[in-house]
């Protein structure tokens, strides 16, 4: 409905122009109307209600490549703070983001729907199109692009006038010239930005409950696995470790801190180890799923069992075809678990390293231990190398 209205607004307006200059057209009879199009697109392109990404620019003669207006565009979108809702688990491992990826899709939705609308006016759009971006004796070709950028266009227009929107662009597209982007960059500007809103978390659980942390302290927040219990240290204020540790382990906050320690972990963290990871998930599922911690339970000829005498595997899949949608993948669950169980079993549960994690806390701000790079606020002068090597420039 929106691009309806637009459309129509678009149509008044470039008929208000063509009524304006009808004495020009008079002298000058090749004046184009979908030139006259082309100004009213332009012109509501300044109406628009989303914001920064109104000042990429669309236009024939001025393709946008400015880096900076993407910056502003990305931390526009991921300006969020985080408020006191009263819930008991305020940390949470996982915050609403936009990636870069998905500021791209919007950029590009925004530009080739104004465009679909503009080729669809046309007798023969598809002819239209190709005169912009394969014809070069058509007067409407694009000269002004590379033509790496007409084949983009080419391929995200014709995607659109054949599929109604885009399911898939090609990101060569005009609109990114003269801004690099880098996977692995993005990948860091997202931990980046999760540790942000969870050090937001955390004060507002620490406000919430009146607890005050001294400038300059340096507290390590330690969790085990499966019981997500967290032992705090750094200070010989037992107060404030009692404190701390009470209200990290309300609701699901402790669980939620180890999962955000977890999905913050580089390559080189001397915290991950695989054998312990596989414990940890097997474990975990295991009592999730069943109620059942497999450090409690006995093992009898490689399987574990419940104090009931049970296989705690049938327990497991019982439990799972209780639901219709797991119980349709089940086979596949039970048959890995299965596995992980066996070797758990084979080698003692005690004989495996547990997964727990550690994190450092001090002046407002989780940091990182045991790896290279901290996400810290003020740790990631490693993150701004990595961007001017790459040349990322947003």
């Amino acid at each position: 409905m929106r691009l309806n209205r637009q459309f129509i607004r678009t149509q008044l307006m470039a008929q208000n122009i063509l009524s304006k200059n009808a004495p020009a057209k008079r002298e000058n009879a090749t004046e184009n109307p979908a030139a006259v199009l082309e100004k009213a697109y332009s012109r509501l392109k300044s109406q628009s209600s989303t914001g920064g990404i109104n000042q990429f620019n669309y236009s024939k003669t001025s393709v946008s490549g400015n880096s900076g207006t993407f910056s502003k565009v990305y931390q526009s979108a991921n300006d969020r703070t985080v408020t006191d809702t009263g819930e008991e688990t305020v940390i949470q491992s996982q915050n609403p983001y936009e990636s870069e990826n998905d500021i791209r899709i919007k950029i590009l939705d925004e530009k080739y729907s104004r465009m679909n609308a503009i080729n669809k006016t046309k007798s023969d759009p598809l002819g239209y199109i190709k005169d912009k971006y394969q014809n070069s004796k058509s007067p409407y070709f694009r000269s002004d692009l590379s033509a790496a950028e007409r084949q983009a266009a080419y391929d995200n227009e014709t995607e659109w006038l054949f599929k109604g929107k885009a399911q898939n662009y090609n990101l060569q597209d005009a609109v990114f010239r003269n801004v690099t982007f880098h996977g692995e960059v993005e990948a860091e500007n997202e931990k980046v930005y999760q540790r942000g809103q969870v050090n937001q978390q955390l004060q507002v659980l620490l406000n919430r409950n009146h607890i005050h942390i001294p400038e300059g302290t340096e507290l390590t927040f330690t969790i085990t696995p499966i019981d997500y219990q967290v032992r705090v240290s750094g200070t010989d204020d037992q107060d404030l470790i009692k404190q701390i540790e009470q209200v990290l382990q309300s609701g699901d906050n402790s669980k939620e801190l180890f999962l955000h320690i977890m999905k913050s972990q580089s390559s080189d963290s001397t915290q991950f180890s695989e054998e312990a990871y596989q414990k940890y998930q097997a474990a975990r599922e295991m009592y999730e799923v069943t109620g059942y911690h497999l450090k409690d339970l006995e093992v009898i000829d490689g399987r574990y069992v419940t104090p009931e005498g049970r296989d705690l595997m049938d327990v497991y899949k019982e439990e799972l075809e209780k639901d219709p949608v797991q119980k349709q993948t089940a086979s596949y669950a039970i048959s890995y678990y299965r596995s992980e169980l066996s070797k758990i079993a084979e080698a003692g549960y005690n004989a495996i390293p547990d997964f727990i994690l550690s994190i450092d806390y001090s002046n407002g701000s989780l940091r990182d231990v045991g790896q290279s790079k901290s996400y810290g606020t003020g740790d990631t002068g490693w993150l701004e190398a990595l961007k001017r090597q790459t040349g990322v420039n947003y």
